[in-house]
């Protein structure tokens, strides 16, 4: 396991699939026991689309589950609502280190605050791997608990969002007026 909690290897889980309340609606949340393998918008897509694309990306079978364990929908909860991403572990399996290095550095920008694309290329080493770090961005398959909508474009503006603008829009509001708060 890496500094970010992110497990890199292993096999033989069963993920989990539970939906939970998220910050701006309900979200699937998949765990198994290396750490959560994936989120998703329940209002974006259904449970059988979330399970199917979670099965393309990692190979695993997955299941409806009633409840997250206990430990880990507090620690869920609290990155929700205080944006402590540090308390969460993440089974990465099939990424790579690249994708791996934009994604942990996400988790190092606060809640309530963006950072730019390049800044997030130098911040990895790489600073003229621009267009590669939103590549990743878009890839990343844990959104919300890894902030990537927390990065934007040099000039400003929101540059993209692999679940729309509106939805970054209102992820970034609701962690600015948090912020503040």
């Amino acid at each position: 396991m890496n500094d970010a909690g992110m497990t890199e290897s292993g096999d033989g889980a069963v993920d989990d699939i539970v939906k939970v309340a998220g910050p701006i609606g309900g979200m699937w949340v998949a765990h198994n026991s290396y750490g959560i393998c994936g989120s998703g918008f329940a209002n974006l897509v259904t449970f059988a689309r979330f399970r199917e694309e979670l099965h393309d990306r990692t190979g695993r079978p997955a299941a409806r589950a009633d409840d997250l364990p206990d430990d880990l929908f507090d620690r869920i909860e609290r990155s929700f609502s205080m944006g402590h991403r540090d308390e969460l572990t993440f089974d990465l399996r099939g990424a790579t280190p690249f994708q791996q290095s934009v994604w942990e550095a996400c988790l190092k920008i606060p809640p309530g605050e963006t950072t730019t694309y390049s800044e997030l290329a130098r911040q990895i080493h790489r600073p003229n791997a621009i267009r590669a770090v939103g590549t990743a961005l878009g890839a990343n398959p844990i959104p919300v608990l890894i902030p990537c909508h927390r990065v934007k474009r040099a000039d400003g503006d929101y540059g993209g969002y692999a679940f729309g603008l509106p939805i970054k829009e209102k992820l970034l509001e609701r962690e600015e007026v948090r912020a503040v708060a």
